[in-house]
This record gives C-alpha cells, structure tokens and sequence, in this order.
C-alpha cells in the first residue's frame, strides 16, 4: 500500500474511530445537562407514571445519583379531572436490584377525602397487575401523613414487604402512630389470591392495645365521620375484596369515645354522651351473611323523652314515664344494651346490672337514671326494621326510603325474608295501617 494511502486510511481511522465518537460523546453529555432535556425526561416519566397508576403525576426534578438509583424531587399525585391533590411525597428514591427493588419516600402526605385513588393505584394498578408484581419489593416511609377536615395522623416508622408467591402475593405492613411512645407497631396484611376462578384480596389490620383514630378515615368514609372526632378503633379488621362484592369480619374490635349526637345528627330525636361499642362477632357480608353481637355502653348523657316514647311503641322497651313524661329530655348515669343480630333477626337486652356500682338494678335494665332503672328490655327476638323505625318519625307506616338507611337495605336481609333458624314472630306494636305497611316489606329499591 502507497504511503499516501496508508495516511489516508490512518485519518479515517482516527476520525471515526476516535473523534467523531469523542465528539458524539461529548456532545451527548452537553446535551444531557442542559434544562430542556431534564424537562424533557421528567415529562416523559410523568406521561408514563400517570399513564400506570391511572391519577395526574408530577415531578420537580428528576436526578440519577447511581446507575440503578433514580431520585423523585416534589412528586404529587392529582385528581385527573378536578386536579385536586391527592397525596404528595418530598421525596422518592428507587433503587432496581436483580431480585428486589428498595423504595423510600420522604414524608408522604394524603389526604382523606381522596383515598379511592390511593385505593386505586395500591390495588387496581398495581396488586391486581402480575408483571408488576413479580419482584420483591420493600418500601420505607418517615412520617406518613392522612389529612383530614378533622384533623391530622401521622405514622412513623412505616415498612412493607411484598413478596412474590406461587400464584398469589404478600403484602406486610408495619407502622407506629407518632403520638405512641412505644415502638409496639399496628400490623397490615393484605394477601392478593390469584389461584382460584376470581381473584380476591384479603385484608387485615391487627392494631394490638394501639388505638387508632378514626378521624382520619373521617373524609372518605362518612360513617366514620358519624362517630366524632375522638373515636378510635382498636382491635381486628379484616375485609376481603373480589369481583363479586366484599365482607367484613370485625369479630374482638372494639370502638370508643364514639359521641353519640354525632351519630345521631341525622335523626330527629336527642341523645348525647360518649359510647363504647365491643363487637363480640360481626361478620359482614351484604344481602347475604349478617352476624352481629355485642355491646354498647355510655354514662352520663341525655336521651330525648321522644326516643324514649319510640323506643316504647317500636321496640317493646318497658319505660317508666315517672317524672320524665313532660317532654323533656331524661338525664341518664348509664346506658348498657347487648345486642345480636342474625339475619332479620334482632334482639336487645339490658345490661346495666352487669356494671360496676350498678350491681343492684334488676337485669334486664337498658338506661339507668338518678339510681333506678328508666328503661328495660329482656331481648325479645324481632324484626331489625323495628329498630330502624324507632330512630324515625312517628307515624311512618313504611321504611323510610333515604339515604340514611338505605345502606341498611342493601346489607341486611330483608324483613319479611325467613331467617335461617326457626322464625320467631316479632312484636309488631301499632295500628293495623302501621302492621300492612311493615308486610308490604320496605320501600327501598322498588321502582
């Protein structure tokens, strides 16, 4: 070969072997650094992260602190039609591994009212999506936030496992209310069972002697909401999902501090003071299984003599009218009913002889007022109905068709519907018009 062309062929060589891709590189990095790619990869995330979890993602800034390390500035979670936020995160770190990702976020933040799209991107969007779930995962929280119109809960300390199984995965959850001293964390498992013919999702919360704030449920779901802004939960819940419908098995819990007029707001008769209610079993499941028992207990309240007069004629309650039937509303010292609900069926007994400094009131006694007994029931099986008219106007012939018990409709059997055990005819007090608009069945859902 010519030397001329031998320096021919050594410039390409050097010219495309090595400063193009110098230039090329150098080039790429330039660009790389510049604001308008930043924006243009973070748009890019955003597009696909939305895209995925089904709610409006943005992101700050992006940054690649480690080749399999990827940093998340500012991410907040909208609402995709109103924009309203739903939750926000100060700062997200994933890290891929080959057999597990790692996850931190940096003081999370949601809020109550829009916790069906947090529902949505933990379950539909990614438990109920295989591919998503077939590398462990393990995610850390500091300072976990749920805001609400009544107030604020943070949890620290907050870890979860998910782990890929057989046809199924395993979701475990720990974390510690911020006002607990203690390190005793509440416990969440949420099991997603993919090997039968529908695919269900069980979940379980165990919260120990921890009692957890109702309030912060507050603006998602109204019957919490209903209880008061102190009531808390304390105990075992635990709710399987599928595509057919979902139950609900709150057998052991207990709920305090549950103030009685915000639980009646609703109801046109008075009655004040703070509940507590101990379900020995409640098993759930609407317009199929409904299997309830326990007990509620309050002291030192007022019942309007109205609720009285209904619980009268509605109930069967033995109430005493001495001095209290000049309309005005009875100061009582003690409330303690046991009640069970199977099906239809609905019994309601006086309890308050079992309590301590009322041992001397006869059995049978519901509320117990300047030393005696006001008012007594001996649980008389009957009709869940009665109970519902007795929280009622007088003189309503039917079941009130509203939305304040509707909801009642849809989970409890309907009256007139015979019980899996041998029926026992309720006691029906009334009118003849009263007792045909009660067999005629509710007004709910007819058309």
């Amino acid at each position: 070969m010519h030397e001329r062309t031998r320096r021919a062929v050594a410039r390409m060589l050097f010219v495309f072997g090595c400063a193009m891709p110098t230039l090329l590189t150098t080039l790429l990095v330039v660009v790389s650094c510049t604001p308008w790619y930043a924006d243009h990869r973070r748009a890019g995330l955003e597009r696909d992260l939305s895209s995925r979890l089904g709610v409006t993602v943005t992101i700050e800034a992006v940054e690649y602190p480690a080749p399999k390390t990827i940093r998340l500035v500012g991410v907040r979670l909208l609402e995709p039609e109103t924009g309203a936020e739903v939750a926000q995160v100060r700062l997200v770190t994933w890290t891929r591994g080959d057999a597990k990702n790692a996850i931190r976020l940096s003081q999370p933040e949601i809020h109550s009212e829009h916790l069906r799209y947090v529902w949505r991107v933990v379950h539909d969007r990614f438990l109920c999506q295989p591919e998503l779930t077939a590398t462990a995962v393990r995610m850390a929280a500091d300072d976990l936030t749920i805001h609400s119109r009544a107030g604020a809960v943070t949890l620290r300390d907050v870890d979860t496992w998910l782990r890929p199984l057989d046809r199924r995965v395993e979701v475990m959850i720990q974390c510690v209310p911020a006002s607990r001293r203690d390190d005793a964390p509440v416990h969440i498992s949420v099991v997603r069972d993919r090997g039968g013919h529908v695919a269900a999702t069980d979940w379980t919360l165990q919260t120990g002697d921890i009692p957890l704030p109702c309030a912060a449920l507050a603006d998602h779901l109204p019957a919490m909401k209903n209880l008061g802004t102190d009531a808390t939960f304390t105990g075992t819940l635990r709710w399987q999902v599928d595509r057919d419908g979902w139950s609900i098995d709150l057998g052991g819990s207990r709920f305090d501090n549950v103030e009685l007029s915000e639980l009646m707001h609703n109801v046109p008769h008075r009655l004040t003071g703070r509940a507590a209610v101990r379900f020995e079993r409640c098993q759930i499941e609407p317009g199929k299984v409904v299997d309830v028992s326990g007990t509620l207990l309050s002291q030192q309240g007022y019942v309007g003599w109205s609720l009285l007069r209904s619980a009268d004629s509605q109930l069967g309650f033995d109430v005493d009218p001495a001095d209290h039937d000049d309309g005005r509303d009875v100061a009582y010292d003690r409330i303690a009913l046991r009640f069970d609900l199977f099906g239809p069926q609905l019994s309601l007994a006086g309890i308050c002889h079992q309590q301590r400094g009322f041992e001397f009131l006869e059995p049978g006694v519901v509320l117990a007022s300047s030393g005696r007994g006001i008012v007594s029931s001996r649980g008389e099986p009957q009709s869940w109905a009665s109970l519902v008219r007795t929280f009622w106007q007088d003189g309503r012939e039917l079941l009130p068709a509203s939305g304040q018990s509707a909801w009642l409709m849809q989970w409890l059997p309907s009256p007139h519907r015979p019980p899996a055990t041998p029926p026992i005819a309720p006691r029906i007090t009334g009118t003849s018009e009263y007792r045909q608009g009660f067999e005629a069945g509710p007004t709910i859902g007819q058309p």
